[in-house]
């Protein structure tokens, strides 16, 4: 009998599933920055609500220079000119002009085929685009109800930077990079700013300062991101939204379990939505020309009842 239940508990532990170091510490950090029911069971905002009217009223008042300035790409059909990926049939963009006569008029109207979730387009990700186990932020299991419709008023803040290449004086950090708090910390120290509730952070890695430079890779398996240790950092802070020149995930993962890590942390743990493919050269440049790493933020998803997320043109003001 005891030769037998030993071969059982050998068995048993055969098939038994063993998890990393890194998959255990991001479950306990997914369960600390869950905000289910934080706004009750209804809420399909998630971390918008940390954007108060005080806040946006106080965000107005940044701007002293009048300057705008886009943080997104042109969308072309030729993937190519941004970052060209094995990836790419998941980010199709395909533009038609059409003539036709109307009314004694000759009128040229556009036909558009857009699919923006990807590794090319920038685009906002809505809190409805991921699951874990069929069940999305707040437990809502329909898509539908947690549309990007639902931030049809805008989401307008305070914008801040963090530069992680100006940090270490280089252009850029290399592909596969992952951001650290200590990035974070030492950059608000160095450049007096700091993250506070109900800002849009954006991470600047110079994704495509290195793509210039050394061209073109396939991006989805080396890409700089940031670290998942950084979430509890930003679900102390508060703050609303989460934006990067990637995807914010840092590729190949550092854990072997968890393929987009972020992604799952901010969507559905936080009701987060992200920020992805910016274009954040531009911003770098204006805010070291005015010495300035905080502005005014406007970011105006289009409203598709229902939609995962939006194409985005997100502006930033100085």
């Amino acid at each position: 009998m005891k030769k037998y239940l030993f071969i059982v508990l050998l068995v048993g532990v055969g098939f038994g599933q063993v998890f990393s170091k890194e998959k255990l510490e991001f479950d306990e950090i997914y369960s600390k920055v869950n905000n289910k029911n934080k706004w009750g069971p209804d809420d399909k905002l998630g971390t918008i609500n940390y954007i108060t009217n005080e806040k946006v009223l106080s965000a107005l008042k940044i701007p002293n220079k009048g300057i705008s300035v886009s943080l997104g790409f042109n969308m072309v059909d030729d993937s190519t000119r941004i970052n060209n990926s094995s990836y790419d049939h998941l980010s199709k963009f395909a533009y038609k002009q059409i003539f036709k006569e109307h009314n004694g008029y000759n009128w040229i109207m556009d036909n558009y085929e857009i699919a923006y979730h990807g590794f090319t387009h920038s685009h906002i990700d809505g809190i409805n685009h991921l699951s874990k186990d069929g069940k999305m932020y707040n437990g809502f299991v329909d898509p539908n109800i947690l549309g990007i419709d639902n931030y049809k008023n805008g989401i307008i803040s305070k914008g801040i930077l963090i530069d992680v290449p100006l940090l270490y004086n280089k252009e850029y950090v290399d592909a596969g990079y992952k951001v650290t708090l200590k990035d974070i910390i030492g950059f608000e120290k160095k450049y007096k700013v700091k993250i506070e509730k109900g800002d849009v952070l954006l991470i600047r890695t110079g994704r495509w300062v290195e793509k210039e430079i050394k061209g073109d890779w396939n991006f989805p398996k080396k890409a700089a991101g940031i670290h998942y240790n950084i979430i509890p950092f930003l679900s102390e802070r508060e703050i609303a939204v989460l934006g990067s020149d990637g995807t914010n995930d840092s590729h190949p993962p550092l854990i072997k379990e968890e393929g987009s890590p972020i992604h799952l942390l901010t969507l559905v743990a936080m009701g987060m939505p992200l920020l992805d493919n910016l274009n954040l050269e531009e911003l770098s440049k204006k805010a070291r020309e005015v010495n300035k790493w905080e502005f005014f933020i406007s970011i105006q998803p289009l409203r598709l009842e229902g939609g995962t997320g939006s194409p985005l043109n997100a502006l930033a003001i100085f």
